[in-house]
Parts: C-alpha cells; sequence; structure tokens
C-alpha cells in the first residue's frame, strides 16, 4: 500500500508524507511518555514506595502475632510467673500494634496528602479504589475514640475498614509495573529514533 502511495504521488511526495507520518506517531509517543513520566515521578512512584512499606508492615505484624501464638498462647505458667507472663504478653502485642497505630497511620496520611495534591494524575480507574482508602482513613480517624461495642456495631451495619485494603495494594503495584514497563517501551523506541535520525 505504502509502494503503490509512494509511486501514485511520485518519490519525494511520497517521501514527505511518510516523514509526516512518522513524526504524527512520534509526537503521540512522545505525548505518552511525558504522561506516564508525569504519573510514575508526582503519584505513582511515590504511592508505590508508601504501599510496599506498608505491605511489609504488615508483614512484620503478622510475625508478631505468629511469634505471640508461639511463646504466649496455650503454656502452662506458674501462678508465681503469671502476672510478669500476661505482661510480657500484652507489651509484645502493644508493640505490635504500634507499628500499625504509628508508622502505617503515618504514610496513609502522608498517601491521602499525595493523592490530594496530585489528584490530576490518578488514572480514572482508580479513582474508585483510592477514595474507598480515603473513606476507610475518616472512619478509623473517627474509631479511635470510639468503645470497642460501638465500634463493633458501627462496622456490622455500614462495612468493614482497613488499614489499607489488599486489592490498593495490589492495584498500586500492578499500575507502577505497567507504568514502568510502557516507559521504558516508549524510550526504547526514542532511542531508536534518535540514533537513526540523526
Amino acid at each position: 500500500m505504502m509502494t503503490f502511495l509512494i509511486a501514485l504521488l511520485g518519490s519525494s511526495v511520497g517521501a514527505a508524507v511518510v516523514t509526516a507520518l512518522f513524526q504524527i506517531w512520534h509526537s503521540m509517543r512522545q505525548g505518552e511518555l511525558q504522561i506516564i513520566q508525569n504519573q510514575l515521578g508526582g503519584l505513582y512512584g511515590t504511592l508505590y514506595y508508601f504501599t510496599c512499606l506498608n505491605k511489609a508492615l504488615f508483614e512484620l505484624y503478622k510475625d508478631y502475632h505468629k511469634a505471640f501464638d508461639k511463646e504466649f498462647k496455650v503454656k502452662n505458667v506458674a501462678r508465681g510467673s503469671m502476672k510478669a507472663f500476661e505482661k510480657e504478653a500484652i507489651a509484645m502485642l502493644e508493640e505490635a500494634n504500634s507499628y500499625i497505630d504509628t508508622e502505617v497511620m503515618q504514610n496513609n496520611a502522608k498517601i491521602i496528602n499525595l493523592l490530594e495534591k496530585n489528584w490530576h494524575l490518578i488514572d480514572p480507574d482508580d479513582v474508585e479504589i483510592f477514595s474507598e482508602f480515603q473513606i476507610d482513613m475518616a472512619r478509623l480517624k473517627r474509631a479511635k475514640g470510639q468503645n470497642f461495642r460501638t465500634a463493633l456495631s458501627t462496622r456490622e451495619h455500614i462495612g468493614s475498614v482497613s488499614f489499607m485494603r489488599p486489592k490498593m495494594i495490589k492495584r498500586v503495584e500492578e499500575k507502577w509495573r505497567l507504568k514502568r514497563n510502557r516507559m521504558e517501551q516508549l524510550t526504547k523506541g526514542r532511542k531508536l529514533f534518535c540514533r537513526t535520525s540523526g
């Protein structure tokens, strides 16, 4: 088809058409590359970092509970040692909870700030998941002052709340990888064009 077009229009006109089409294609790729670089630099890269950090903290929390189960569950403790045993068990659980209450909540506050400042970089299909995260954080802030009974009844009627849902972690990881891979593809094409064009 392209050979027929060049023959029909003449070699110089055909070459100009091919060059113009290539320039349009290249400009579109450059525009896409710029958008992805802005998204990775302004939102998804930092979001990926905090999400991975939270994921590691959740794993640490689980490790604490596994260790707790091995050390403190179903143990025969002498009556005289019971208070010290209980105190040590409570201290271990409080330490595990402190990673969620402190580090994860601090990371989440940074994530909310990042989302609010860079909302224009969010992919449309991520809005619902990120909104659910922000609602969970608002609920967790309010739940801190509630007693256990109130918080439990609220969850029964409204639904569960999470420090960061697994689907958000999964989505951020997927998007970060997709955007990095696409950026590499577009960058390779750009390097190839630079080498062949001059």
